[in-house]
């Protein structure tokens, strides 16, 4: 093949009242890594979206080995040979290594399975591509790095896709898997695939990327070959200049207090996060800055007595605790917003007041009976504090937008009136408006009562509304920033280790 594997053409993406993608043009060669980087929300997720055949584009054209498609279904992704690899491994965990490595085929076979010749086979790819994992295994058993290296192989190798998309396929991976990846990445390279590598890890796409593709607002800012680029330049066309839009915090409530709620000595879980320690007072938002995979939910967590910590000290109001369970975290008034709302903070085919009030619902229960009317006038009461579009508190939270399922969900934190608000990526998959909405609470009610901790997957939220910044690297806390220290572009270069002194005095990663 002479042309492109892969060649989109004024790709445009259209959602009420939101541009996603406009006149987006990406090419992928064969035998080509070509990068693609962009903060949060630059659009990255609706390109993988329309590659996948999930998402319909509005305009613009596909052409996959010369064949040109207005649009793509999933059956006709996989059939003209592109395979995502998606940043959460998407796996069948009672299955073993090798029944996921061929599940395609297993089905067309039926009953009559080789299965001598299946282990076999998978024994071989795994130990082509240097993977120490037993073919027998469940994959319920593998870590999350090994999972992800079993889906990347399979994706690569047994569909024979030739267009590979790699959607933050490293983030869960630990730094000796990363070396297995590129290794993977690079044969794969050297057999004609064409791979399209999308990361926030800089580090990564200079060191494996031919080309890089930068992405904001949805547009392309710009397109340059590897040996044009260096950490400081890539930076700045990922972050561009600084815009400004309307505060979601409310300046007009009094300033931090001095009174300290929560007080973290010596945080550390082995091999996931190593000494944390800060502090945080009424009245006070404080975020928590980092690459996926840095370590910054599992914190939450361990506050939240959900992956408790192995070694350090917590004070809350001056007194030690250690929270090792939710319910006790909760009943101290520590209280945590998931990453994932769907999974692990609604509950499904539940009405919206049934869900706003699941955490307070001892207060409405007397003599093994529950008050309905008083549940109903709490909902009501959070429902209009969190100004939820929905016809009623009766209304099923499956039918709502995803920012209002969100506010749901803050909406049951808030009518426990927790002392601190631990908030893991509260604007995660929203639109722009619904996220707006989502920071104004933060910024207004919440902080006016309580501490709050709040991740983003991006900075945009955190220099927005917080009064500090924490930045945390590969699970060590490497810099903190006050207020009227905030620059995204010194925070963003931060995350990514730029002149970061390491424990062993020298720095992480140069300008190249």
């Amino acid at each position: 093949m002479t042309g492109p594997a892969l060649l989109l053409e004024g790709i445009t993406k259209v959602y009420p009242g939101t541009v996603a993608l406009e006149n987006v043009c990406f090419e992928a060669l064969p035998g080509e890594v070509h990068g693609l980087i962009g903060k949060n929300g630059a659009g990255k997720s609706t390109l993988v979206g329309i590659l996948a055949g999930l998402i319909e584009p509005t305009e613009g054209r596909i052409t996959i080995g010369g064949k040109v498609f207005s649009s793509l279904s999933r059956a006709r992704a996989k059939k003209e040979g592109v395979a995502i690899v998606p940043q959460e491994p998407e796996i069948i965990l009672d299955l073993s290594v090798a029944e996921n490595l061929f599940l395609g085929d297993l089905g067309s076979v039926g009953s009559f399975v080789d299965w001598r010749k299946l282990r076999k086979n998978a024994e071989s790819i795994l130990s082509m591509y240097g993977l120490d994992i037993g073919v027998d295994l469940q994959a319920r058993d593998l870590s999350l790095s090994e999972r992800q290296l079993l889906l990347i192989v399979k994706a690569c190798v047994v569909e024979d896709a030739r267009v590979i998309v790699l959607d933050e396929s490293s983030a869960p991976l630990s730094a000796k898997d990363v070396r297995i990846l590129r290794r993977i990445v690079e044969g794969l390279k050297a057999s004609g695939k064409a791979i399209v590598y999308i990361s926030h890890n800089i580090d990564e796409l200079l060191g494996i990327c031919d080309r890089l593709t930068v992405l904001r607002d949805g547009r392309v800012i710009a397109e340059r070959e590897r040996s044009g680029l260096d950490h400081q330049s890539l930076s700045e066309l990922v972050i561009g200049e600084g815009f400004s839009r309307s505060s979601a915090r409310s300046d007009s409530l009094p300033p931090v207090d001095r009174e300290e709620f929560l007080r973290v000595e010596g945080l550390s879980r082995w091999g996931i996060f190593e000494d944390i320690s800060f502090s945080l007072h009424r009245g006070e938002i404080l975020g928590i800055a980092g690459l996926r995979g840095s370590g910054r939910t599992e914190i939450l967590k361990a506050l939240a007595g959900i992956e408790p910590a192995d070694e350090g000290t917590l004070f809350l109001k001056g007194q030690p605790i250690r929270p090792g369970t939710p319910g006790f975290a909760l009943s101290r008034g520590i209280a945590y917003l998931p990453e994932e709302r769907d999974a692990e903070g609604l509950l499904r085919f539940f009405s919206i007041r049934d869900n706003l009030v699941l955490n307070s619902i001892d207060r409405f229960a007397k003599w093994g009976f529950l008050s309905l009317e008083k549940c109903s006038r709490l909902a009501s009461e959070i429902f209009r504090e969190v100004q939820l579009k929905a016809f009623s508190i009766h209304q099923d939270v499956d039918e709502l937008s995803g920012g209002n399922r969100q506010k749901v969900v803050i909406g049951r934190i808030m009518a426990n009136a927790p002392d601190i608000y631990l908030l893991d990526e509260p604007t995660r998959g929203v639109d722009i408006g619904a996220k707006q909405a989502i920071l104004s609470i933060i910024g207004g009610r919440i902080r006016s009562r309580s501490g709050v901790i709040i991740t983003s997957p991006g900075l945009d939220d955190l220099v927005d509304i917080c009064d500090r910044i924490l930045v945390l690297r590969n699970g060590v806390v490497v810099r903190e920033y006050a207020r009227n220290q905030f620059d995204e572009k010194k925070i963003f270069l931060d995350m990514q280790g730029f002149g970061i002194r390491n424990r062993r005095g020298g720095t992480e990663c140069q300008a190249v």
